[in-house]
């Protein structure tokens, strides 16, 4: 399905037109955004008419799963970008391609569910261009309609986003640490088939958790090489003006990223503070048996002795030789468990 808004010179108000009405000279000031989701190929070979797409730009809008980067091909550029949601415990990515030049602005929405290595990623309701619009309009105003400007309010958008789903992870991260590093004491009210049942989802946990970090990171901090390329006047459809937002927004993207590899070390730390918690549950047990093994061992020494076939054993004869063994038995024992108990053993 494709959009299209026109913004013409003297008002930053968006006035939806037609794209069969669209002619390549647009009128002088004016600026034109076109919008598509999913889009089929005789939609984009329409597009590539209208709008004289560079057949290399046109290749990359045909193909997904691009990295986020940025290319210039002329006066055209090709920015691919990440819309990411943390939705239901899971990481969505939406592919939003963005081809522009002087004059329009072209993005190219693809959904994750759509995206094969996302399998059946959880959608929610889309990528909000009504914030995009606003944002553009409200920091543009003076300085006419400006392609730059667009494009800062989408990567904006998109910044903002990634905030969102740092904190989802913050969120998770917090849930996670209070499982790994709960106090087995306090588990004792919790059945024994939950408790196992916790105790094996947590690795599982802790991978998936790490694997949406490492898709996040991927798709997060390559647009600080995306937003220096914009800085670095790569991009001659983007004028003076919209510099200081885009250093803005680079700053935000640094922010962005400091927070990942935070969240990376965290995630890194509790894998390890899980594997040195098992480790001392497994010495726990360790320490049990062999301090019943020490208990038994006395027990077990003395019924092999009076267990030998000879013929003077004390419990033949005696009527109370059993009961003295077994006092016996006990007295040495005793001490023994008394003392591991004592040391916190048993």
């Amino acid at each position: 399905m494709l959009q299209a808004w026109r913004y013409r010179k003297g008002t930053l108000q968006a006035e939806s037109v037609e794209l069969a009405t669209i002619a390549r000279r647009r009128p002088a000031g004016s600026m034109l955004w076109i919008d598509g989701e999913d889009l089929t190929p005789a939609e984009l070979t329409e597009l590539e008419q209208l709008l004289g797409l560079d057949q290399l730009i046109l290749a990359q809008l045909r193909e997904p799963n691009e990295r986020t980067k940025l290319e210039r091909v002329g006066d055209q550029c090709h920015v691919a970008l990440h819309d990411c949601r943390y939705v239901d415990g899971q990481l969505a990515a939406d592919e939003i391609d963005v081809a522009f030049a002087s004059g329009w602005l072209l993005t190219v929405r693809r959904a994750a569910a759509t995206r094969p290595h996302h399998g059946s990623a959880p959608r929610d309701s889309g990528f909000p261009l009504d914030a995009v619009r606003r944002r553009f309009e409200a920091n543009c105003q003076g300085a006419g309609p400006d392609v730059g400007f667009l494009l800062w309010a989408i990567c904006d958008v998109i910044i903002d986003r990634y905030f969102d789903v740092t904190d989802r992870f913050d969120d998770r991260l917090d849930e996670v640490e209070e499982i790994v590093l709960r106090d087995p004491d306090d588990s004792n009210d919790v059945p024994r088939n939950e408790r196992r049942r916790r105790s094996r989802s947590q690795p599982r946990e802790l991978f998936a958790l790490s694997k949406s970090l490492l898709q996040f990171r991927r798709a997060a901090l390559p647009l600080r090489e995306v937003v220096g390329a914009v800085l670095r006047r790569e991009t001659p459809a983007v004028g003076d003006a919209v510099l200081p937002s885009f250093q803005d927004l680079y700053d935000h993207v640094l922010r962005v990223g400091d927070l990942v590899e935070t969240q990376r070390d965290i995630v890194t730390g509790l894998r390890d503070a899980e594997l040195a918690v098992n480790a001392n549950q497994m010495s726990l047990v360790q320490q049990r048996i062999a301090a019943w093994g020490a208990i038994l061992i006395v027990a077990t020494l003395i019924t092999g002795v009076l267990g030998m076939n000879f013929r003077n054993a004390p419990e033949l004869d005696w009527e109370e030789g059993f009961g003295v063994v077994a006092g016996v038995m006990l007295f040495t024992g005793l001490p023994l468990f008394l003392y591991f108990k004592r040391k916190r053993w048993l």
